[in-house]
């Protein structure tokens, strides 16, 4: 089994594993401003530990079925081939609740790495399933497939400066609340993605690897606007 119909196999068991009931209330429809945070390491994929970044995000529902999310994360981790460097990834996604428990997410992600030998940015976009659950109180469950972008090759006639590492795999986040206004979780990735090769032997061909990371994520919510009259009715008023 290939390593994509791996992931695509991982989504559809999630999915099948959460028990869905068409009678739960909808949740809170009020915009929501995130502070986020997170730690944890991502030395496999070149990064030293540990791996850290910050940043907003503001999550959009609207007609109770439907969710916008946009964020930016500030990142100062030092790649370990330059000893120095820091990134900024921005996002945005799009989720249609197929019922009050299951959705579906698409998200495109850019990012942008610094260091002082080389400047390098990606494209990534990625699919999946956004499960509604109280596994570790009131929360989510996103598990995407993350998608290769990018040039292959970068010759003298290419005009990309470097390769695409071609990065692609399993990112599985776990969103919960332990308070009114906070958010904890966490978020695990499993990648293939490939080094750069000799642009003056193109046959010698990449070397390529299966990497991951593991990042505990912490937030602060803040809620824009008052609730409706349904949501004080309800018994779980801050549901998202």
């Amino acid at each position: 089994m290939s390593f994509k119909r791996f992931g695509l196999a991982t989504l559809i068991i999630a999915a099948l594993a959460l028990p869905i009931r068409a009678d739960e209330n909808l949740p809170d429809q009020r915009p929501r401003l995130l502070l986020d945070s997170e730690i944890g390491s991502a030395a496999s994929l070149g990064f030293k530990f540990p791996a850290t970044s910050f940043g907003p995000s503001i999550e959009l529902p609207f007609e109770n079925h439907f969710e916008f999310q946009s964020s930016a994360l500030y990142s100062p981790d030092q790649k370990l081939i330059t000893n120095d460097g820091n990134a900024l990834n921005v996002s945005g996604a799009a989720i249609g609740f197929v019922n009050s428990r299951l959705g579906i997410i698409g998200k495109l992600e850019h990012s942008s790495l610094w260091t002082s030998q080389f400047t390098e940015t990606n494209w990534a976009p990625s699919a999946g399933l956004v499960l509604r659950n109280n596994y570790l109180g009131q929360g989510r469950l996103y598990a995407t497939y993350v998608f290769p972008t990018g040039c292959v090759w970068a010759t003298t006639t290419n005009p990309c400066p470097l390769q695409s590492k071609r990065l692609q795999g399993i990112d599985l986040r776990q969103d919960a609340r332990f308070g009114p206004h906070q958010r904890w979780g966490f978020d695990f990735g499993l990648y293939h993605f490939c080094d750069q090769s000799n642009q003056n032997d193109p046959a010698a061909g990449r070397h390529c690897h299966i990497g991951g990371s593991a990042m505990i994520t912490l937030s602060l919510e803040l809620h824009l606007g008052k609730p409706s009259l349904s949501s004080w009715k309800r018994d779980d008023p801050d549901n998202f």
